[in-house]
């Protein structure tokens, strides 16, 4: 399925009924891979220590065919600690903190403190010049190591993915907007009249007040899946780092969006636009409100628009979730341009070299079809099949649900995956006309889609700071949300800021890094 976009039909085994809500990998620029079906060249099975995420309730078990397929198609022998995702950071940080870290480890951020810190003290391999001696390595576009570059260094490899189509953009009930005869919202300002009226105007149209406009959940340190609201009074995807003015980076927290946005969203929760709970709610149960036919927006990648669409169906038959192409704020139009990767994979020092080569060339093999299309949609002809002579748009079988395979992704995904431009476009089961519309979706994003100019560059003292200070940031606008303190305590806080010596050389560190990218 190379070079073509795939509508996925399934991916790897989970047991039945886990939730899972993250996108699969790809990137708009395709470049050829290997698709050889021998294995990896090894006498006997590469035995492998690995530490992977785990996105689905239950781990896959060694004796899973598929993982056993796996093996087989890589010549390995996995030995695989599944960490959940609600104990991964936690877990990385006590992995990394002991020293014994297994042969192939999953990184979820790249850029945090404790990885950056024990690479630099030589705990993980540079693979930078080792990169070129594997096609499919070397191959994938220049822009995904350098987003996961590390002071000019690679230390992971990355699990690519599409630059658009995977940030944090509002999903809308289409279906409301037309029955309460409202048009798609572009502005800012449309948002928000969009979501009252899905508060006020009883969308769901069974006479009681019972639905809101705009679910979300938010994070210790950031506005999670509310995001996507800074970020259009910002133009940056950057909400808790550094912006670019000016061709100077500087604090976001100083930035006036960022006000403008606390303004917008406190004026959400008197107006009842957002949940009274949104501080403390989950990320699983702003899903639930919104494919329980109770939310109007939800920001999201473009990927699980047909997971929501299709369990919302079941109770509003004609219920439509529509990925909105972009929103124009203050300083224009705004789509966040992705990093082109999602987690990684570190090889410890403690590896020996030779071995070390030897898994580069497993992760190497894992980006070919053969491997990656495995471990994200089963066997063909066994678990789907492709219609109408076209590889590009596959349905599963009956043998899948037997199976147990999901249309969502799953844990083997977080080992091998493949990837092209529109991989966020599609899911299981999608009707083709909203594949379709999808894919427009992404196109319109790829026009006015913005990157981090500060991604991955690196301030020692905002590494100390940082955490602490962006914890600060959040609880103070959560407050300021919730009116428990003043708009007013923002322009103080913000003026204090600009005063402290430590962000001062931490921007002045940023700047130099940013010049010497």
């Amino acid at each position: 399925m190379k070079g073509k976009q795939q509508l996925i039909a399934l991916t790897s085994v989970i047991l039945a009924g886990s939730v899972l809500l993250a996108a699969c990998g790809g990137n708009e620029e395709t470049n050829d891979v290997s698709n050889t079906t021998k294995p990896v060249e090894q006498e006997g099975p590469l035995p492998i220590i690995v530490f992977a995420r785990q996105n689905a309730a239950e781990a896959v078990a060694k004796d899973n065919p598929l993982l056993k397929e796996l093996e087989k198609r890589t010549n390995t022998d996995l030995n695989i600690t599944w960490v959940p995702v609600n104990t991964l950071a936690e877990k990385t940080k006590i992995t990394i903190s002991s020293g014994d870290i297994p042969e192939m480890m999953y990184i979820e951020n790249v850029f945090d403190s404790l990885f950056v810190q024990a690479a630099f003290d030589g705990a993980f391999w540079d693979l930078t010049p080792y990169i070129k001696d594997f096609p499919n390595l070397s191959a994938l576009p220049q822009t995904i190591w350098d987003n996961s570059k590390i002071q000019g260094k690679n230390y992971v490899v990355p699990r690519p993915r599409p630059l658009e189509g995977g940030g944090s953009m509002p999903l809308l009930r289409k279906d409301w907007l037309d029955k309460l005869g409202l048009p798609v919202p572009e502005t800012i300002d449309e948002f928000y009249e969009a979501a009252k009226a899905f508060t006020e105007k009883d969308p769901d149209g069974n006479g009681k007040a019972d639905t809101y406009g705009i679910a979300g959940d938010v994070s210790p340190n950031t506005m999670g899946s509310y995001a996507w609201i800074e970020q259009a009074f910002t133009r940056s995807p950057s909400t808790t780092g550094f912006l670019l003015k000016d061709g100077e980076l500087s604090p976001a927290v100083f930035d006036p969006g960022i006000k403008s946005a606390l303004e917008f969203m406190k004026k959400a929760y008197e107006e009842k636009v957002i949940p009274a709970d949104f501080a403390v709610m989950k990320n699983s149960q702003a899903r639930d409100a919104f494919m329980g036919n109770k939310a109007g927006m939800l920001g999201s990648s473009i990927k699980p628009q047909w997971l929501f669409t299709e369990a919302l169906r079941k109770i509003e038959p004609e219920g439509d979730i529509y990925p909105v192409p972009y929103i124009t704020g203050p300083l224009g139009k705004y789509a966040q341009k992705d990093i082109g990767y999602f987690g990684s994979y570190a090889i410890p020092k403690k590896v020996p070299e030779e071995k070390m080569k030897k898994i580069l060339a497993v992760l190497d093999k894992g980006l070919t079809p053969e491997v990656g299309d495995l471990a994200s949609y089963g066997l063909k002809d066994v678990h789907y099949k492709v219609l109408d002579g076209d590889d590009s748009y596959i349905m599963a079988t009956e043998q899948a649900k037997t199976d147990n395979i999901s249309p969502i992704l799953n844990n083997l995904a977080n080992l091998f995956s493949t990837y092209n431009k529109y991989s966020n476009a599609f899911l299981a089961g999608i009707p083709k006309d909203l594949y379709d519309r999808n894919k427009e979706v992404i196109d319109e994003r790829e026009k006015v889609s913005v990157s981090n100019p500060s991604h991955g560059l690196i301030s020692e003292t905002y590494m100390v700071i940082g955490p602490d200070l962006e914890k600060k940031i959040q609880d103070l606008k959560v407050q300021i949300i919730m009116n428990k303190e003043p708009l007013s305590a923002w322009d103080e806080f913000v003026d204090k800021l600009k005063t402290d010596p430590q962000l001062q050389k931490a921007t002045a560190e940023m700047n130099e890094a940013y010049k010497n990218k």
